[in-house]
Order: structure tokens, then C-alpha cells, then sequence
């Protein structure tokens, strides 16, 4: 090859074209983690309040709100209305002997305040 970018048979030789950014691999890997970052960031802003009533306080506050003995109770937390306002659902159940369920009873705890939804 000549110093004018000629080969012996005298054409030019093919200069190799250059790779965009965006097709290099190191670009791909950094666009992924930066657009993973961005939703993980995103997800914790928006997710939840601020809970201040736990899980065994909201059952403490619901158990004050029912007038009979259960004999089991479930409790999920579930959020209601848009924007969201999260509650502690606590379930009270008794059974009779047979372990059919006789009677059943649901109070909502807001998980912020402590109050009970009417």
C-alpha cells in the first residue's frame, strides 16, 4: 500500500466504517442499567406512605372494634381508591365445632392514621 491510501493493483483501499454508539455493546449495557435504575428509583417513590401502624397494632385496634370471640382472623394489607390509601383488612372469624364458620366480621385499619374506615 502507497502513502496516498492506494493498494499495488492501485485502488483505494476500503476504509473500515465507524461503529455508532449505539451499536457498541458497552452502550447497550449502560442504557439497560441506567433504564433499570430509573424504574427501581421510580417504583420506591411511588410504591407506599408512610406506614406507621404495624401489622399486630392494626389487629389490637380492630379487635376493639367487634363484639363477638373469634376464633381466627386473617390480615392483608390492600390498598383503596386512587391515589392509593393503604389499609390493614383484619378478618375475625369463629367457628362452631365442626369448624364451619358461623360468623364473620371485617375491619379496615388506615395503615397511616390507625383509624378504622366506617
Amino acid at each position: 500500500m502507497s502513502t496516498d491510501g492506494t493498494s499495488s493493483n492501485g485502488h483505494k483501499a476500503a476504509a473500515k466504517p465507524a461503529r455508532d454508539i449505539r451499536d457498541r455493546w458497552t452502550f447497550r449495557i449502560a442504557a439497560l442499567l441506567a433504564v433499570l435504575f430509573v424504574a427501581f428509583i421510580s417504583t420506591k417513590s411511588c410504591a407506599r406512605q408512610q406506614n406507621r401502624i404495624s401489622q399486630d397494632e392494626a389487629v389490637a385496634i380492630a379487635q376493639k372494634q367487634i363484639d363477638f370471640e373469634y376464633t381466627r382472623y386473617q390480615v392483608k394489607y390492600l390498598p383503596q381508591g386512587v391515589p392509593p390509601v393503604y389499609y390493614w383488612a383484619v378478618n375475625f372469624a369463629k367457628e362452631d365445632a365442626t369448624g364451619q364458620v358461623v360468623h364473620t366480621e371485617v375491619v379496615l385499619v388506615n395503615a397511616s392514621t390507625g383509624m378504622v374506615a366506617p
